[in-house]
């Protein structure tokens, strides 16, 4: 199990994260590669696995990595490109450091875009930004999975290219069958996270998605309610993700409604 830090060890954490990249922007053969966020004037730095690294997990750890970074296609990433990768992973490591310090939850699976992408290829499905599934020890009215499907808004997307992602996302998940035979369960809630620099357009953009998947819903008429229970939306500072009670406040809106829920809800 990997070791946990507190916000008070971020200096000890920047220098250790240092270390296992040799101290170098542009050398892969090591434990982590570091560059820069591309953006002017912006001092962050981005980590992911080098060679060293992948070759650790698999040989000591026995996760196999399947992937290999390319270095010289740092020059060809967005900011965007590069935010929305950097707020997925801090979802997935806050539900797994909030399952680690909530016994009556385990988060007993993560499956990324990039292993999904390989399901897709066989089936033609959609592929999600990622899927986890929580397990509650005890039920609740007899139900202890919780599978999330998760989305990742970055606002890119407009009116149309938005409702055709919503479309998507239901006939993958209740027309065609792919989701239950991927997933085996065909049980979810989808899940959108909507981000941005500033409280008012994050608010803004939150609605606005949320208004959209209602009229994709009210499109099929019938029992558009309980379809509707099937969402969440919530807007997210990037910053600050690990600091937010994700999965202990009502912070998440179903469409057309006004009155935030918790995440893990039936």
């Amino acid at each position: 199990m990997p070791p946990s830090f507190s916000p008070s060890s971020l200096t000890y954490v920047r220098s250790l994260l240092k270390r296992l990249a040799g101290g170098k922007d542009d050398t892969p053969d090591q434990f982590l590669y570091r560059f820069k966020l591309p953006t002017s004037g912006n001092p962050q730095r981005v980590f992911t696995l080098g060679s060293l690294g992948r070759d650790f997990l698999e040989r000591e750890i026995g996760i196999p990595v399947d992937w290999h970074f390319r270095p010289y296609r740092v020059r060809g990433f967005s900011y965007n490109q590069v935010m929305h990768n950097l707020v997925l992973t801090r979802f997935l490591v806050a539900a797994k450091v909030w399952s680690r310090t909530h016994p009556d939850y385990k988060l007993s699976q993560i499956r990324m875009y990039y292993e999904l992408a390989k399901e897709a290829e066989k089936s033609g499905s959609v592929v999600p930004d990622a899927w986890l599934l929580f397990e509650r020890r005890e039920k609740i009215e007899g139900i202890n999975a919780f599978p999330i499907l998760l989305e990742i808004d970055r606002g890119m997307e407009y009116e149309k290219r938005f409702k055709e992602h919503v479309r998507g996302r239901l006939e993958f998940i209740k027309r065609d069958g792919a989701y239950s035979q991927i997933f085996g369960t065909p049980s979810v809630t989808i899940v959108y996270a909507t981000t941005g620099h500033t409280p008012e357009y994050r608010e803004a953009r939150r609605r606005e998605i949320s208004v959209w998947t209602l009229e994709v819903l009210k499109e099929k008429k019938a029992h558009w309610e309980q379809w509707a229970a099937m969402f969440r939306f919530g807007s997210l500072e990037p910053n600050t993700i690990y600091e937010t009670p994700l999965f202990d406040s009502p912070l998440w809106y179903q469409p057309g409604s006004k009155t935030p829920i918790l995440l893990l809800t039936l």
